[in-house]
C-alpha cells in the first residue's frame, strides 16, 4: 500500500509541474464532449426549403365546415422546415447556390383536387445532391408534416361524408365536397309513398298501391343500411388512437443520449490514455526496470496507475456534470451515485488503458494504439444492434453508457443500473489482471 501511494505522489507532482498537461487533460474532454452532445441532439436549426406554389393563391376549399388554402398548407409545412416563398426559376438558383436544401413544388389544381376529395393532390419534392443525409431529413420532416395534414382532412372528409348520408336519409339543401343543390331525402320519399299508396287505397286501386311496396322496403333497408355509415365512418377516422406519456421534467431521452455519450467518450478516452501513457512512460524511461528490482510489485504498478486514471476521469466527470447541471434544463442529481457510477466506469477505462501500456513498448506506441483501439469501441457503443451491442459489452464502454443513461434519463434508477455497475466492475478486475501478468512477463 506504501508503495502505491509513493508511486502516486510521483505522478502527481509530475502532473503539477506541467500546467498545459493539466489544461489539455480537462479542456479535451471538454470539447469532445460538447461535439459528441450537438452531434447527436441534431442542433435545432430547421432546414430550408424553397416553395413554389404554382396554383392560385387565393382560391379556397371548404372541408367539414373549415376554409383552407395554399397559404394555410405552407404554414403547416412552417412547423417542420424553413419555408421560403420563391418563383421556379427563383428557387432552382437557391438550391444550385446551396441557400435552400429543397424545392416543394405545389402543382396546379391543388386545391381542386383537394375539393373534390377524390383525386389527391400531389406534391413534388426536389432535394439537393450535396448534402444526401441532410435530404433524407428533409423528407422524413414533410412526410410526417403531410401525414398530420392528411389526418386532419380525413377527419373533416368523413364529416362531409356524414352530412351527406345526412342528407340523403332527411333531405335538405347539399353542400359538401364543392356541390350545391337540394335533396329530395328518404325519409320524404317515404312519406310521398305513403301518400300516393293511401290516395290510391281511396280510390279503390288497392293492387296499384301494393306494387308501391317494394319500393316502399327499398327506402327502409336503404336508410337503415346508412345508419351503418356513422360508426364505421367514425373508425375510418380514427382506427387507433395513441396515447404519448411525456417525459418528466429534465429526463428528455434525447438529451439524455447526448449528454451519457459525451461523458463516455471524454472519460473513456481520458482513462484509457491516462493509464496507458503512465505505464508505458514508465517502461520508456526504464522506471519500471528500476522499480521491478524488489521495490514495487507488477501489481502495485498497475493498481497505482488504474487508481490515478480513475481520480483523474472522476474529476472530469464531475466537473462536466456541474456543467450540464447549471447550463441546461437536464436534471442531474442523484450525486452520490454518480460518484459511484463515476468510479466504477473509470476503473474499467483506466484497467483497459493500463492492459494497452504493458503491452506497448513505448509511450507513443501506447497512446497510438489506446486511440486506435479505443475511438472505434467507443462508437460501437452507440450503434443499436445486437452485434455492436454484444461488442460494446465486452468492453467497459457498454455497460458505462448504459448506468449513464440510466442516471440521466430514468426517473427512478433501474434495477438493470446496479447489473451495469457490476458489469463493469468485473471487467475492470478482468483487465487489470490481464495488465499485471503481461506487466510480470515483460518487465522491459
Amino acid at each position: 500500500m506504501r508503495s502505491i501511494l509513493l508511486l502516486l505522489g510521483k505522478d502527481l507532482r509530475l502532473l503539477a509541474r506541467s500546467p498545459v498537461q493539466i489544461v489539455a487533460l480537462i479542456a479535451y474532454p471538454v470539447v469532445v464532449a460538447a461535439l459528441v452532445a450537438l452531434a447527436l441532439q441534431g442542433g435545432g436549426e430547421q432546414p430550408a426549403v424553397a416553395v413554389v406554389n404554382l396554383d392560385d393563391p387565393g382560391r379556397t376549399v371548404s372541408v367539414g365546415g373549415e376554409r383552407f388554402s395554399v397559404d394555410d398548407y405552407v404554414a403547416r409545412l412552417d412547423e417542420e422546415v424553413d419555408v421560403i416563398e420563391l418563383g421556379p426559376d427563383e428557387a432552382q438558383d437557391a438550391l444550385e447556390a446551396g441557400r435552400v436544401s429543397a424545392i416543394l413544388t405545389i402543382p396546379d389544381g391543388f386545391i381542386g383536387n383537394l375539393q373534390s376529395g377524390f383525386t389527391p393532390p400531389t406534391l413534388e419534392l426536389e432535394t439537393s445532391r450535396r448534402d444526401p443525409i441532410e435530404s433524407e431529413e428533409i423528407a422524413r420532416r414533410l412526410e410526417a408534416a403531410v401525414f398530420r395534414f392528411n389526418q386532419a382532412l380525413a377527419a373533416d372528409y368523413v364529416t362531409q361524408v356524414l352530412q351527406l348520408v345526412d342528407l340523403v336519409i332527411d333531405g335538405g339543401t347539399i353542400g359538401v365536397f364543392g356541390r350545391t343543390g337540394v335533396a329530395l331525402g328518404l325519409d320524404s320519399t317515404r312519406d310521398i309513398i305513403l301518400g300516393v299508396q293511401e290516395a290510391l287505397r281511396a280510390q279503390g286501386d288497392d293492387q296499384l298501391a301494393d306494387e308501391l311496396d317494394p319500393l316502399l322496403l327499398f327506402v327502409d333497408q336503404t336508410e337503415g343500411n346508412l345508419g351503418l355509415a356513422r360508426p364505421a365512418a367514425t373508425a375510418l377516422a380514427s382506427p387507433i388512437e395513441l396515447s404519448i406519456q411525456e417525459s418528466d421534467d429534465g429526463r428528455e431521452p434525447l438529451s439524455a443520449l447526448g449528454v451519457a455519450a459525451a461523458l463516455l467518450v471524454s472519460l473513456g478516452l481520458a482513462g484509457v490514455l491516462l493509464a496507458a501513457a503512465g505505464i508505458a512512460g514508465e517502461r520508456e524511461e526504464h522506471v519500471l526496470s528500476r522499480l521491478r528490482r524488489g521495490l514495487v510489485s507488477p501489481m502495485s504498478i498497475t493498481t497505482e496507475k488504474i487508481v490515478f486514471a480513475t481520480a483523474a476521469t472522476l474529476v472530469i466527470g464531475l466537473a462536466l456534470l456541474a456543467v450540464v447541471a447549471g447550463a441546461s434544463s437536464l436534471a442531474v442529481g442523484r450525486w452520490g451515485l454518480w460518484v459511484t457510477a463515476l468510479l466504477v466506469t473509470g476503473l474499467g477505462f483506466a484497467s483497459f488503458g493500463a492492459l494497452i501500456g504493458a503491452a506497448a513498448r513505448e509511450t507513443r506506441s501506447a497512446l497510438l494504439a489506446a486511440l486506435m483501439l479505443t475511438l472505434p469501441l467507443l462508437f460501437i457503443g452507440l450503434i443499436p444492434g445486437d452485434i455492436a451491442g454484444g461488442i460494446a459489452a465486452a468492453v467497459p464502454f457498454g455497460p458505462a453508457l448504459s448506468a449513464f443513461q440510466s442516471l440521466l434519463a430514468e426517473p427512478t434508477v433501474p434495477a438493470s443500473f446496479a447489473v451495469d455497475l457490476a458489469h463493469a466492475a468485473g471487467l475492470a478486475v478482468a483487465f487489470a489482471a490481464a495488465a499485471t501478468l503481461v506487466l510480470w512477463r515483460r518487465p522491459q
